[in-house]
């Protein structure tokens, strides 16, 4: 019961993020799309796939490290930002192209929640995710050494994300 409320929750949260508003109306309508969307899972997944959810504690763990995944994300952005807006002023010109970052085989959570977050950031941009190659391409601002961004973005998968999602 605790984990349907935690989920209806954050997918509350999520919605409401999305629209910009926290109006009564629009609160209703989260919650309520929100429980479809929990209830619809846990009958659709059935018995087998429950079974092998994350315990209470690691659940708690996962949980302890979204303030680092906010925290490092909204750093990355703001970096990000400044690399664009340095870019299009001409303070700094860049080479654009195609990064294919390494990801764990067969992990959609992890690699939907790092596409996700890697996609806020307005100097990449997502271009596919392949679980089965274990592949994250992405288009990044400056792609001169491409060793570089790879090291970064798996630094910043290290460091951000790795607890809440592994």
């Amino acid at each position: 019961m605790i984990s349907l409320v935690v989920r209806v929750a954050a997918l509350t949260a999520v919605y409401l993020l999305f629209l910009t508003s926290v109006e009564p109306g629009d609160v209703l309508v989260g919650v309520g799309l929100a429980l479809l969307l929990a209830l619809g899972e846990a009958r659709v997944l059935g018995p087998e796939r429950r079974s092998r959810r994350p315990s209470g504690a690691t659940t708690l763990r996962r949980l302890s490290g979204f303030p680092a995944l906010i925290g490092f994300t909204l750093v990355d952005m703001c970096r990000g930002s400044w690399q664009v807006a340095a870019h299009c002023l001409g303070l700094r010109p860049l080479a654009p192209g195609f990064v294919t970052l390494p990801i764990r085989r067969n992990d959609p959570a992890s690699a939907t929640a790092w596409a996700i977050r890697v996609g806020l950031s307005p100097d990449t941009v997502v271009v596919d995710v392949d679980t089965a190659k274990g592949e994250l391409v992405l288009h990044v601002l400056d792609a001169t050494d491409v060793e570089a961004v790879i090291k970064d973005q798996t630094a910043s998968y290290q460091r951000a994300q790795r607890r809440a999602f592994p």
